[in-house]
């Protein structure tokens, strides 16, 4: 673990990957449990609540006989699984951006589609929750296993999202340590820029003394 200065949650760059310390920090966890109830949701919505209709002999869905239930908790599930795939990405670099600004952007973005996607998420459990307590019941023969588990896991879906989004908030309240800025940036850039700035500002009195003495002529 970094005791060291820090930016928004995160050390300076460098040091060797380790990919089970990175599976164990509390917010790269909770990102890949919501990229895994997003495929449960997705598989169990747009696949698996699907059955044949009696009457018509047709597929139908099973939420309420209506196809666009299964679409759109396909949909959310899907884009659920990709916005997750991409933050777990986006931590893997997160400590190896060395701007302030950068991780900073980085943070509210997380803190703004972890809350957006935990709403999404309680907007889907409801509807769908609303159109299978009003779907006709189905005969033993068919198994109600998925459409059961597309709502538990948006159910679910909700609170991952929501810790996630908490943990953005936690990130962006501790901002940065001044010793991160002194210690990091300054070795980084102002280094640089102060031997510039002592070469394009070299007193004149410096280079008379490196040169020879001339004696003024009266």
């Amino acid at each position: 673990m970094d005791t060291g200065p820090q930016a928004y949650g995160a050390g300076k760059v460098g040091g060797a990957f380790d990919v089970q310390n990175f599976v164990r920090k509390p917010h790269v966890f909770v990102r890949l449990l919501s990229l895994l109830f997003g495929l449960i949701v997705y598989f169990c919505a747009s696949s698996g609540s699907w059955t044949i209709d009696p009457n018509t002999k047709e597929e139908v869905c099973m939420f309420k006989m209506k196809r666009f239930n299964c679409h759109i908790g396909g949909f959310v599930g899907f884009t659920s699984v990709i916005v997750a795939a991409v933050f777990v990405g986006g931590e893997y670099y997160f400590e190896n951006v060395p701007s302030v600004k950068s991780r900073k952007h980085y943070v509210l973005l997380d803190l703004g589609f972890s809350s957006l996607w935990a709403f999404w998420n309680f907007l889907l459990f409801c509807y769908l929750s609303n159109a299978w307590s009003n779907t006709p019941d189905f005969s033993d023969s068919i198994s109600t296993a998925n459409p059961s588990a597309a709502i538990y896991f948006t159910l679910f879906a909700i609170f991952v999202w929501g810790t996630s989004a908490y943990f953005a908030y936690q990130r962006y309240q501790m901002g940065v340590d001044p010793a991160f800025v002194s210690s990091f940036e300054a070795d980084q850039f102002g280094t640089y820029d102060e031997a510039q700035n002592n070469t394009n500002h070299e007193s004149p009195f410096n280079k008379q003394l490196s040169g020879e003495y001339q004696t003024q002529a009266y």
